[in-house]
């Protein structure tokens, strides 16, 4: 978190005043400082007496120490009135646009100006990319054999596998993603994407252009987010989820929200070299050895009785677990509530007896536990942005 001058550890620089200081009458002099925003500090004044900074507009940073040394420099936010002691190293810049500070001391001042050995840096919370645009989003669905025999655009792309596998080339390079993977294209990049025999894959596509507003860091961030394949990370996970549902939604300001997810899922993808997996879930290791068996066990039994009735008071009986537990449980390692497990279960079923061309959509409706047609088919049509039927004419269309 950053410093205030309010704060305790500012006290052997100065402290904070209410009253302006009225220098008229007390022998004093001032001047008025423009500030403007600046990322490196060369040089520290200091004065014999004490100074008096008072904000006129905006907001600043205050760098202080008692010597030139940059490790024992600290900075403070400025806002208010504040009073330095005599010997206190000092430096102003501006936070945001422009600020002024009116700086009052004595007449009888004597000022030193020290220039820094190297310039101290000024680390103003600025992006360093931004997502201009978001060009596309698709859920895709893809049926055993699919071949898409590729293209290049000036454009970033993140596909993320859902469910299955994906083989893709980048480059005649080729990478596998299994579920929960990620892998991003870059601007330029030609890939081809393909699904193996006896196989199925749904996976979501991102198309955006992004802008380095730090040139020198282009390609630096270009080697950390291309040609590689992303592990599943929780936060990215829950970020690609709450976009896919998020995209449906008719709210205000929803391309901003979109906007918003992708900013956040490159920067935690830029972020996932530096960090530590190992901390994602800080559960002890035997809770947690616990929790994957139980959790194991309840999740067979799930899919072994996918087409039988299903509740969750079921399941907690069977387990000897109270609703609330069942609920931890999921929320903790799968990130979602077991109902909307089994009803995306229930989901991806149903996708799999569609492609078996078998039943009617109403039988499978029924043989998998929804109310009605009607209620399967708007399921069905949240979480894949198509009805049942339009997902089965394209499944057998590609045949």
């Amino acid at each position: 978190m950053q410093r205030k001058t309010s704060m305790k550890e500012f006290e052997p620089y100065g402290s904070v005043y209410e009253q302006p200081v009225s220098f008229e009458k007390e022998d004093m002099i001032s001047r008025v400082y423009n500030l403007v925003p600046q990322r490196n500090i060369n040089q520290l004044l200091h004065f014999d007496c004490p100074v008096y900074l008072e904000m006129e507009s905006g907001m600043a940073a205050l760098v202080v120490g008692f010597s030139t040394e940059l490790d024992k420099l600290k900075t403070f936010s400025i806002h208010r009135k504040v009073q330095l002691k005599p010997g206190v190293r000092f430096s102003l810049t501006a936070i945001g646009k422009e600020a002024s500070c009116r700086l009052i001391t004595t007449n009888g001042f004597a000022m030193v100006c020290d220039e820094l050995p190297v310039p101290f840096f000024f680390n103003r919370i600025l992006p360093r990319i931004q997502i201009k645009e978001i060009l596309g989003y698709y859920y895709n669905i893809r049926n055993s054999g699919y071949r898409f025999r590729g293209e290049s655009h000036d454009y970033y792309e993140i596909t993320y596998v859902d469910r299955g596998c994906l083989r893709t080339t980048i480059e005649d390079t080729e990478y596998i993603l299994q579920e929960k993977e990620l892998l991003v294209y870059g601007p330029g990049q030609f890939h081809t994407q393909s699904i193996a025999e006896g196989e199925s894959c749904s996976y979501v596509t991102i198309i955006f252009s992004m802008e380095n507003l730090i040139l020198r860091d282009q390609d630096e961030e270009n080697k950390l987010l291309l040609n590689k394949i992303f592990p599943y990370d929780k936060k990215i996970y829950s970020l690609i989820k709450s976009f896919v549902q998020e995209s449906s939604s008719q709210l205000p300001y929803l391309n901003t929200l979109l906007l918003c997810l992708v900013q956040e899922i490159v920067i935690r993808l830029l972020q996932s070299e530096f960090s530590d997996h190992k901390e994602e879930r800080p559960i002890a290791i035997t809770r947690q050895h616990y929790q994957d068996e139980l959790l194991e066990r309840i999740l067979s039994h799930i899919e072994e009785n996918i087409c039988e009735p299903l509740t969750i008071a079921e399941i907690c009986q069977r387990f000897s677990l109270s609703r609330s537990s069942l609920q931890l449980l999921f929320k903790e390692n799968l990130d979602q509530t077991p109902k909307k497990y089994i009803s995306d279960l229930k989901l991806e079923k149903s996708c799999q007896m569609i492609r078996e061309n078998k039943y009617t959509l109403s039988e499978i409706a029924l043989m998998l536990g929804f109310n009605s047609i009607h209620y399967f088919s708007r399921a069905f049509a949240q979480k894949y942005h198509m009805a049942p039927s339009e997902y089965s004419k394209q499944m057998f269309d590609q045949i």
